[in-house]
């Protein structure tokens, strides 16, 4: 059976240190709800480490930046932003750079279609205001160095994408693809180690 994780931002760095690469998991960040500042700096965020932080330097190998344009027209709307392209960090999108707007059941792995557009991105379903949404997302994970797939739940406002935050995150550790759950479950905490705390919410995907 798929285990699945919610971690504390504290805890995954230790999970990912003593993780068995052999053994998938799906790894949740629980409860981030990271308000998103509407500036040209944003919210960098490590899905890996759950470090986030409003400059590159404050958050090492950041896997996604969401931002608002200062050039855009009109300026301070929604956009994302991948980082080098050595982490191939990039969404899901519906077509060309348009990023979708993922619910529960949707899939999201090596047969989506991601984009890294950053500027050039089209944000317009995210900037009209989402209560509930996922945007899927692929990064290389630095403990694996696997290219994983995953989604982060995130809300935004119209007319522009603000205020935005980020709720939390999930990926699947060994590279397959992952679905965004079709339950609102229970946000458990668990530490890395404790498999029966973990095993309650593990059939929830």
């Amino acid at each position: 059976m798929l285990k699945i994780r919610w971690l504390s931002a504290a805890a995954a760095s230790v999970f990912a240190l003593f993780t068995a690469p052999s053994r998938a998991v799906i790894i949740c960040m629980a409860e981030q709800n990271i308000a998103v500042p509407q500036d040209g700096e944003g919210a960098y965020i490590n899905f890996v480490t759950g470090m986030h932080g409003g400059s590159q330097g404050a958050v090492p190998g950041f896997d996604f930046d969401p931002y608002a344009s200062q050039a855009s027209n009109p300026s301070n709307q929604l956009k994302f932003y991948w980082g080098s392209a050595s982490n191939n960090g990039a969404g899901v999108v519906t077509t060309g750079d348009t990023y979708a707007v993922l619910t529960a059941g949707n899939a999201i792995g090596p047969a989506s279609i991601f984009s890294r557009a950053g500027f050039t991105g089209v944000t317009t379903a995210w900037q009209a205001g989402v209560t509930v949404g996922y945007l899927g997302t692929r990064f290389t994970n630095e403990t694996t160095n696997t290219l994983t797939y995953g989604w982060v739940h995130l809300t935004t406002s119209a007319p522009l994408g603000f205020p935005m935050n980020v709720l939390d995150w999930c990926y699947e550790d060994g590279g397959s693809a992952i679905t965004v759950p079709q339950l609102d479950i229970d946000r458990i905490y668990c530490d890395g180690f404790d498999d029966l705390a973990c095993a309650g919410i593990a059939t929830a995907y």
